[in-house]
């Protein structure tokens, strides 16, 4: 199982419907989540693996599996990108069409 960590330099806003607001205090730099984003920052707080958190969400929303998958792969890739989190347990490889935010907005 992916075990995901935040890195030690961000905070965050409390998370709600709404969305969530992130700052890398390292780097300066500020982010935005959406709902669903603050939902899986959320659970990366409460350190969830990334199949936890997977599943965590397909009990919540109506979408394929594999589709929900891929959302959450595409997020987290994201996420690393940004230099937010990092794998902790394995490596972890995404395919990721690029030029798509994916939710998380600079």
């Amino acid at each position: 199982m992916t075990q995901l960590k935040i890195h030690s330099e961000v905070r965050t806003t409390p998370g709600d419907k709404d969305g969530s607001v992130l700052i890398n205090l390292e780097s300066g730099r500020v982010f935005s989540l959406n709902g669903v984003g603050a939902k899986i920052w959320t659970k990366l707080e409460e350190r969830l693996t990334f199949e936890a958190i997977l599943d965590s969400l397909a009990q919540e929303y109506d979408i394929s599996y594999e589709q929900l998958r891929t959302d959450l792969e595409r997020f987290i890739y994201e996420l690393e990108k940004k230099g937010l989190v990092e794998p902790v347990a394995e490596a972890v490889s995404y395919s990721v069409t690029k030029g798509a935010s994916h939710g998380v907005r600079a």
